[in-house]
């Protein structure tokens, strides 16, 4: 594979700059795709996808900038962005792109973007495989696994610097088992893949040049996101479920040789496309469509989705509370201290802001317009 260095277009905001108590967030925003009365399509001449820079650290959230051409998309999970723990590098997956032969369509792209998130620019486009999707690095920041959605493998990166390079891109499952996450432990030697093609989770050993299956798990239909636990103990994947089904939570415990599934939890809403674990472990956000992805004659339609959060105690997970959100949302991000929430409504083309006391989520009013769909959302310290 070769490196593409492409330019962005940096649209600077009032801060020019984070500064040093900022805890910064990247929302990825697909401008390409739409969707009406349930039937999702192109957006006919769509501008450039972009990016916006916040940070969770202020309230109210505050907008830090927005960076044009950085490739993104609303296919795969809202975890195809991942920023380096020291702030200065976010990379973002874009899973597919507009077919230029018909422009109705899409089809499977390979870009990850590096983004130089202090000058607001684009550094650098690695390709790494068909249909890049979830992002996660290691804790010092020197690697990051990239699921390739559309080819079943996992691309490795070397981080230095401002510098990225495609280390190598390892098969790991058959294309059709849609790999599309890979959540790494705290000591980095252990990775959780989703499929979302086969309703498995695959726990890997990982290293810095390689990705070796551990053992298979079967979980609810549709995995897609999946966090770990600071203590590298439990992981936490998020199933969209089928069609007919609620969304799920799995627990894992993936300590020692044999992993294995101690919770299940239904959420009550269907299609729980983001979930996100905040730094500390203690709360799990998920984040459900709800019916509103559904035509509007639909008996399951409903206006809005549901952003539902609960307590994650020694690998048992409960229900805190839930709150009203928009519409196809995608992602959810915490501040470092678990106290605001930041979730995305790809219909509104916003993010939507909460506080999160204790488990009581409540609406702070605020909404950040970010121009196009709100696909893909992770901040400095989400998991």
């Amino acid at each position: 594979m070769r490196n593409i260095a492409i330019t962005g277009v940096c649209v600077a905001l009032s801060v020019a700059a984070a500064p040093a108590s900022a805890q910064i967030a990247v929302s990825s925003n697909d401008h390409k795709m739409k969707q009406e009365n349930g039937v999702t399509g192109t957006v006919d001449n769509a501008p450039p996808d972009s990016i916006t820079i916040l940070d969770l650290g202020q309230s109210p959230v505050k907008v830090l900038g927005t960076v044009s051409n950085v490739p993104g998309s609303v296919v795969g999970p809202p975890t195809s962005v991942a920023i380096t723990p020291d702030e200065s590098l976010a990379l973002v997956a874009n899973s597919t792109q507009i077919d230029p032969a018909d422009k109705t369509k899409t089809k499977p792209d390979t870009k990850v973007s590096v983004v130089d998130l202090k000058g607001q620019k684009v550094l650098d486009t690695i390709n790494t495989g068909a249909g890049a999707a979830g992002i996660s690095l290691t804790k010092d920041g020197k690697r990051a696994y990239v699921s390739n959605r559309m080819a079943g493998s996992v691309s490795i990166l070397a981080i230095d610097g401002n510098k990225v390079a495609l280390v190598k891109t390892i098969d790991l499952v058959p294309a059709a088992a849609l790999l599309s996450h890979v959540a790494v432990s705290p000591d980095g030697t252990t990775g959780v893949a989703t499929r979302n093609g086969d309703a498995k989770v695959a726990v890997v050993k990982l290293g810095p040049d390689s990705v070796t299956e551990k053992a298979t798990l079967d979980v609810a239909p549709r995995p897609y996101a999946v966090s770990i636990t600071p203590d590298g103990k439990y992981a936490v994947v998020a199933s969209l479920g089928d069609p007919k089904a609620n969304g799920m939570f799995t627990v894992l415990d993936i300590t020692g040789d044999t992993p294995k599934i101690v919770g299940t939890v239904d959420i009550g809403h269907e299609n729980l496309e983001g979930a996100m674990m905040s730094n500390d472990g203690k709360w799990v956000a998920g984040v459900a469509h709800g019916g509103s992805t559904r035509p509007k004659d639909a008996p399951q339609f409903k206006p809005n989705g549901m952003l539902v959060m609960y307590r994650l105690d020694d690998g048992k997970l409960t229900k805190a509370s839930e709150a009203p959100i928009g519409a196809w949302s995608q992602g959810a991000a915490f501040s470092k201290d678990g106290k605001t929430v930041a979730v995305q409504n790809m219909i509104q083309k916003n993010i939507q802001v909460f506080k999160n006391d204790d488990g009581k989520l409540t609406d702070t009013g605020q909404k950040i317009d970010v121009g196009g769909g709100a696909a893909a959302i992770r901040a400095s310290t989400d998991r």
